[in-house]
């Protein structure tokens, strides 16, 4: 046992007597009291000096964006002044934007505002050109979906 662990059983221990005697405990009592404290002690030592491997829970999935996140935004933005939690979606939606579609050119106000870590408060009008450039982004078409796979045109040609 370490040093540490007889400190915490003797420091059970006269607790044990103090309050063996502070209740009057008959003598029988208090030996047993205070040969608990000692054992607790013990136990408390033998356990601390126990490593056994912990169980480690896995990751919690992504949650994907439903109806909920759209009709919170919605909510968000139809107020007076948009919520801070409107700026949020709008910032994770241009993040993963950005990130799936990197060859879609951009403005360096879209740019800057997804290299932010913390978005900054928005009026209407930055967040509304901010998702109209994030809509933009999103309808564009890809590179492989502008050419025609050579499965479609084999067919339209017989």
């Amino acid at each position: 046992m370490k040093r540490s662990a007889w400190a915490v059983t003797a420091v059970l221990v006269v607790l044990a007597g103090v309050s063996a005697w502070f209740f009057g405990l008959d003598p029988r009592h208090a030996v047993v009291l205070v040969g608990a404290a000692f054992a607790a002690g013990i136990a408390n030592g033998l356990l601390d000096a126990v490593d056994v491997p912990r169980a480690r829970l896995t990751p919690l999935p992504v949650p994907v964006r439903g109806l909920a996140e759209i009709q919170a935004l919605e909510f968000s933005l139809s107020s007076a002044d948009p919520g801070m939690r409107a700026v949020l979606e709008v910032h994770g939606l241009a993040a993963d934007a950005a990130r799936a579609r990197p060859d879609v050119p951009r403005s360096p106000s879209f740019d800057a505002f997804v290299a932010q870590s913390q978005p900054a408060p928005l009026d209407h009008r930055t967040l509304r050109s901010l998702a109209d450039e994030l809509e933009r982004i999103v309808l564009s078409p890809r590179a492989t979906d502008a050419a025609p796979s050579p499965s479609n045109n084999s067919q339209e040609t017989r």
